[in-house]
Formats: C-alpha cells, structure tokens, sequence
C-alpha cells in the first residue's frame, strides 16, 4: 500500500501511509498501533524484563539487555511520536505551504526532483529493513529445522534463538514444538518492531532532509536576488525571502518540537547497546552472533543518518546567511534594512535539530558517542 508508485508524489507521503496502515491517522484505528505495540511488549520485551535470557554468564546477560533496550527503543521513539502528532502535521502543513511559494520553474522542478527522491529514500529504507528482517528471521530458523531433523538430541546443543530470552516456561532451547511456537510469536512481534523502524525512518529521517531542502531552496532564491530588476519588483522579491525565512525557521522549530525527545531517547540507547553488542560479539560468533549485527547495523544506520542530515541542515542555513550577509543589503530602504538585518542577525545563532534541547544532533557529536561507547565497551570487557 504504502510502497505504491505515484507520478508526482507529495511530501511525506510514504510516512502518511505508514502512520494510516498503523493506525495513527485516524482516531478511530487507534487500537491498531497499540495492538501492535501490545504484541511486542508481550512476546519481546515482556519475557526478557521478567525471565531474562534463561543462560548463565555475562555474555548471555548483556545481550539480553541490548536487544531489551533495543526493541524498548523503538516502542519509546513511536510512543512519543504519538504524543507529537500535531506539531508535525502543522509542520507537514507549513512545509507545504512554503514549496507553494516558490513560482519560478527552476525552483518548482527542483521541488518536484526531491519530492520524488525523498519517496524512494523512504521506500529504499523499507527494502533495506525488510532485507535485515529476513536476514534475522531465516538463518536461525533454517539452522534450528536443520538441528532438529538431521542431528541426533544427544549430539546437539542448543536450538539457535531469535532472541537471547527465556520464552515464559517454554523449552525453546531443546524442544521442536517450543520452539516453533516461540517463532511464530517473536517473529511477528520483530516484524512489528521493523515496521515501526520503517515509520521512524519516514517521518523523521525524511522530515530531517525536508528542512534542509528549505534552507537550500532558500539560498538559491537569495542567489537569483541580482537578476531581479531594481526597485519595486526586488523589493517584492526581498520581501518574499524574508517571510520565506521566518518559515522555514517556523518549520525547523516545529521539527524539532516533533523529534528532539526522540532524538535524546536515541543517542542515550545507542550508547548502551553499542557497548552491550560489542561485549557480545567480541566473544561470540556463529548463528547468534549474526543476529546481534543485524541490530547492530539498524541502530549504526539510522544514527549515521540522523546525524549527516542533522550536519546538513545546519550547514544549509549557514550558506543562507553567509548569502544574505554578501548582498548589498545596506543598499535598501530602512524598513527592508531591519528585516534583512534580523535574518543576519538570527543566523548567528546556531540552527539545527537538537536532542532534548541542548544535544546538536551531528556528524561531530555522532564521534563522540561512537567514543563514548567504545570507552564504556573496555571498562565492561575489563570488568567481566
């Protein structure tokens, strides 16, 4: 539904359809969202925080906890989304209001390329999890058929999990049935947690390139301000970039309004599962651990993302200034001089999207969790 092609698609519109699938577009679908969250609290989350992952050592332990916080993640970030819903439609509203302002045909055609680009971004995403998930979901349950039908009960181990957890009372460990049925559940209930990746990824992600794109255009259009004939049609022309500003500045508020607690949820767990995984991995290989780098590439992944469009939107709003400060601005009339000067004058504060208010989100800051958690990694692997 959501991966349907369209000519000329609209801004946001696969997240639209991924809130609408999930329930989060109209008030009376509302129980399909928390269905699914229900379903995977109930079959991941709920059995890791009560029974733990059923194996003795250190390894086994942190491994339950990373995928625990893992999949609490995204649960959280969605969680919080629903609580947000109306400054992003407001900005989902004012986003389109801006790109109705831009008239001249290179500006609308550059509007119509992303548009188009922003859609396969979030369909590309899609196919991206959706190729993890068969990554996660197939190679441990082809190996486990294959344990249970060729190899003796007395020659084999252990059945490989989806999941390091003890799955309530079930024998997942050693017992066929057991374990089908804690796949038929748990597989569904990660299919829930992808999913909602894929929304993060649409809405925000997207909505992150969306804000740089208006600093870009915006800067394009400061750019043409010289072939503009002199005198009342540039004093129009002024007058639409400066309303143009204060836009695009109303639209990264709103952005960060939307996310910036999702932002500080992100970063914090990172951390924590970077380390956890690395303590995991750094002793462990075969079946489980390729499960383990599967989640580790999602967070790697989306941080990455985050972080570079983060760079990029605040660079973008740096060239806006760094335009607007070359123009001969002081050749205007007094009344266009003050409102050109607030421009100036606001772009000497920073301009990005933030984590909790305080936490640029960047390429820079993304250095020093990696660090972070690296150093975190050594004291455990030390320690334990």
């Amino acid at each position: 539904m959501f991966l349907k092609k369209t000519t000329e698609p609209e801004p946001l519109q696969v997240a639209f359809r991924m809130m609408s699938f999930a329930g989060l577009h109209e008030p009376n679908s509302i129980w399909r969202y928390f269905f699914a969250i229900s379903w995977l609290v109930g079959n991941n989350i709920l059995p890791k925080a009560l029974f733990g992952s059923g194996m003795e050592g250190f390894d086994s332990v942190a491994r339950n906890l990373a995928e625990l916080i893992f999949f609490g993640d995204v649960c959280i970030a969605v969680g919080i989304f629903v609580t947000r819903r109306r400054p992003f439609v407001r900005m989902v509203q004012l986003l389109k209001e801006i790109f109705e302002r831009y008239k001249s045909r290179e500006c609308v055609d550059e509007i119509h390329r992303f548009n188009r680009r922003m859609d396969r971004f979030a369909k590309g995403y899609i196919a991206y999890i959706s190729l993890l998930v068969v990554l996660f979901l197939i190679p441990p349950i082809s190996w486990t058929l294959y344990l249970a039908i060729f190899v003796s009960s007395d020659q084999r181990r252990h059945y490989v999990l989806l999941v390091e957890v003890q799955y309530y009372y079930l024998d997942i460990r050693q017992n066929i049935v057991h374990y089908l049925i804690y796949f038929a559940f748990c597989s569904t209930a990660t299919m829930c947690s992808a999913y909602q990746t894929c929304m993060k990824a649409a809405i925000f992600l997207t909505s992150l390139q969306y804000g740089a794109k208006l600093f870009e255009l915006l800067h394009m259009r400061i750019n043409s301000l010289d072939m503009v004939k002199a005198g009342k049609e540039r004093h129009e022309e002024l007058r639409q970039i400066i309303e143009l500003h204060k836009m695009t500045l109303r639209y990264t508020e709103l952005l960060e309004e939307t996310i910036t607690f999702i932002l500080i949820n992100q970063i914090l767990n990172c951390m924590a599962i970077w380390c956890l995984m690395m303590v995991y991995l750094s002793s462990n290989y075969g079946p489980n651990a390729l499960n383990v780098m599967v989640l580790f590439l999602v967070l790697i992944v989306e941080m990455v993302v985050y972080c570079v469009n983060g760079t990029r939107l605040s660079e973008n709003a740096l060239k806006v200034s760094d335009a607007i400060y070359n123009y001969k601005w002081y050749q205007e009339p007094a009344a266009m001089q003050r409102d050109l000067r607030f421009m100036i004058q606001r772009a000497q504060k920073p301009c990005g999207v933030t984590a909790a208010k305080f936490y640029f989100v960047n390429i820079e800051r993304l250095g020093i969790v990696v660090q972070a958690s690296y150093s975190y990694y050594l004291i455990l692997k030390n320690r334990f």
